[in-house]
């Protein structure tokens, strides 16, 4: 894989990018809130060789950080659409994490004739949060430690591994291979790392996936085969996971696009760093057709 700038409306933003080989379907893949492309790597480790893959920094994050707004989720939506664009490509199954999930409903909504397939990540569908907060304040609810480590900076790259292993999701969980692609995460600027996320462009998303009504409500409206994963603890190890399995039923119920599965002894992070990821390549995967060369 090697890093492309890919021109979007505003400015560049950086893809992550493997060509297909002759007769593979091509795979996007949309990262969570402050996460970046390089997330994907134990995920893209369980992938056939064969795949075509596109992974975004999306507006704000990872290499595109300084990428200018708008930030909207809706706008990293039509970034996609236009990646797909420039590549020659004319669609492929779409995945999102987290918050990628509501960019990838937003395509599957309004550009439907470019996501063959959906796969949601955790991510997508109505979250619980208490009411009258504004965005930053339900941020803080959802993702608190989270957001709290990209105003922080630290003295070296081993700093930012330790603060990221005593997160509650991956506390006795880590694992030293994740350090490889984690310090993507960060960058040295005056001497301190610092992590290549902008605040603004995540306070916006925030906003987009709890209280924007287009953003929220797009999975009624998806029409491409839909895989919901969800898991059984949250963001912070919790039980109850991020996007709740009654959410999951009922969302199903009510578009019957919508298939979801329930991975149990699983959070929001070890679905994508830990035993999780193998679990979504074969979601990715789908119908089994297509086998690691």
């Amino acid at each position: 894989m090697h890093d492309l700038a890919v021109p979007v409306n505003g400015g560049d933003i950086n893809v992550w990018y493997r060509e297909a080989k002759a007769d593979s379907p091509t795979v996007v893949l949309i990262h969570g809130l402050i996460g970046n492309s390089r997330w994907w790597t134990p995920v893209i480790s369980h992938l056939p060789a064969d795949l075509g893959l596109i992974a975004l920094d999306v507006r704000g994050r990872g290499a595109s950080w300084e990428a200018p707004g708008p930030y909207h989720l809706k706008t990293i939506a039509d970034d996609v659409v236009l990646c797909l664009d420039r590549l020659g490509i004319e669609s492929g199954t779409v995945v999102g994490y987290s918050m990628g999930a509501w960019v990838a409903n937003l395509i599957g909504k309004h550009h439907p004739d470019r996501a063959d397939r959906l796969v949601l990540v955790d991510g997508g569908f109505p979250i619980e949060f208490d009411e009258g907060l504004d965005a930053e304040e339900i941020l803080d609810q959802i993702v608190g430690p989270s957001l709290q480590r990209i105003s922080m900076e630290f003295d070296s790259v081993n700093e930012y591994f330790s603060f990221f292993s005593q997160h509650p999701a991956l506390a006795g969980r880590w694992n030293p291979t994740l350090e490889t692609f984690l310090s993507y995460d960060v960058h040295q600027v005056d001497n301190k790392w610092t992590a290549r996320a902008n605040r603004e462009a995540i306070i916006q998303a925030g906003y987009d996936f709890t209280l924007d009504p287009d953003t929220v409500s797009a999975w009624r409206e998806v029409e491409s085969s839909t895989t919901l994963l969800v898991v059984d603890h949250d963001m912070t190890d919790q039980p109850g996971g991020f996007i709740r399995l009654e959410i999951a039923q009922e969302a199903a119920a009510a578009n019957r696009k919508i298939q979801w599965r329930l991975l149990e002894g699983l959070n929001h992070y070890t679905l994508m760093f830990g035993d999780g990821a193998p679990l979504v390549a074969e979601a990715i995967v789908g119908d089994g057709s297509y086998r690691q060369a």
